[in-house]
């Protein structure tokens, strides 16, 4: 369960708002620069607590701040502490504003990066298969005229053989029309010479 901070007793909220100040200036101490302020206060503690020592980073001097502050004068430093949390917030929501804006910008620079390396793949990608696509047309084409060819070959062969067999057929049947010619007019069979 979460505990309202102004349900704590006077010491304890008056701890809890010196922690908070503590905090935000050690944060602002590391943060550099940009988020240290002109004047620095001192550290507030209540009356019932022990007086801190804190040197002062404002003259750079080893000279040390000892702050007391009773609980009646709390409630009217809690404005003004208040109003340096408040500070903090606000500086600590521009502080997270500013880095989600570079991580978004960063964020949109490797997405058009990325979309500009994809686009550049597809298109290269696009003419390798144009060129290969132009490539087996190419080579199709030429198969094509390679079996044309192929074919005239094998037409004009086959035309060749049909009429070397015409002619081979003519001339045998032309002998064996001879040769019963010539038995029809000597009255004699056909001689079989029987060599060995």
């Amino acid at each position: 369960m979460k505990r309202n901070i102004y349900d704590l007793g006077d010491g304890e909220f008056a701890a809890a708002i010196a922690a908070t100040a503590f905090a935000i200036c050690s944060l602002e101490e590391n943060a550099g620069s940009q988020y240290q302020t002109k004047t620095r206060r001192p550290v507030i503690r209540p009356a019932e607590a022990a007086p801190m020592r804190r040197t002062s980073t404002m003259n750079r001097k080893t000279s040390a701040e000892i702050v007391t502050i009773t609980p009646a004068a709390n409630d009217k430093m809690q404005k003004g502490i208040s109003r340096v949390s408040r500070n903090a917030e606000n500086k600590a929501d521009a502080w997270e504003k500013a880095q989600i804006a570079k991580i978004r910008k960063r964020h949109d620079e490797l997405l058009s990066a990325l979309l500009a390396w994809e686009n550049e793949k597809k298109m290269m990608a696009k003419q390798q298969m144009e060129r290969r696509k132009n490539q087996v047309e190419l080579a199709l084409k030429r198969n094509l005229q390679h079996y044309k060819n192929k074919l005239a070959r094998i037409n004009h062969i086959a035309k060749g053989a049909r009429t070397q067999a015409e002619e081979k057929r003519r001339y045998e049947e032309t002998t064996v029309k001879e040769k019963s010619n010539k038995i029809r007019s000597t009255r004699t069979g056909p001689v079989t010479c029987y060599c060995f």
